[in-house]
């Protein structure tokens, strides 16, 4: 039976590891509870090779506003005030005309890596662009322009701010 002494890739802590097959690719759970990280150790040359099973996917996201959660869906999702007469798929409930009923888009593509990209653009007319730009991180965005979005990124719709997350799938 051979044991190895390793370091967690992820918590870092030192674990003693045994092999009591013998064999030659190990799948273990890191013990510290606050890590449960999957690593594999490999017994089969003279050093232990330790990688994570696999990483954490990402999900489509979502956007967080005044406390509340919206889930963002794979594809097109238009983003407005509330209204009775458009029908933005997320709508925000909020008295500030300078948001329009149907103000952006974000468009969440999957990427051959199985990651998500999620792109935001303007729907507005350039007019009312013109009077307040979308903005994301303070960055107005033109017309034309389609950015992506990254983890923890705010958007600016009229004089609400609205935050853009992803968070990972659990394995």
């Amino acid at each position: 039976m051979e044991a190895k002494r390793i370091r967690c890739p992820n918590c870092h802590g030192v674990l003693e590891v045994t092999n009591p097959k013998s064999e030659v690719v190990l799948m273990i759970t890191c013990p510290n509870p606050n890590c449960k990280a999957k690593i594999r150790v490999q017994f089969d040359t003279g050093e232990t090779i330790l990688a994570q099973s696999k990483k954490n996917e990402m999900v489509p996201g979502f956007l967080t506003y005044q406390g509340h959660t919206y889930e963002l869906m794979e594809g097109k999702n238009t983003i407005g005030r509330r209204s009775t007469k458009h029908e933005a798929q997320i709508q925000f409930a909020t008295d500030d005309k300078s948001m329009s009923r149907l103000h952006c888009q974000i468009e969440v593509v999957k990427l051959k890596s199985n990651r998500m990209k999620a792109i935001i653009n303007d729907l507005r007319t350039p007019e009312k662009i013109a009077q307040m730009p979308l903005c994301v991180e303070d960055e107005p965005l033109a017309k034309e322009d389609r950015v992506v979005l990254a983890n923890g990124d705010y958007i600016l719709m009229g004089r609400q701010r609205i935050r853009y997350n992803q968070k990972p799938i659990e394995k």
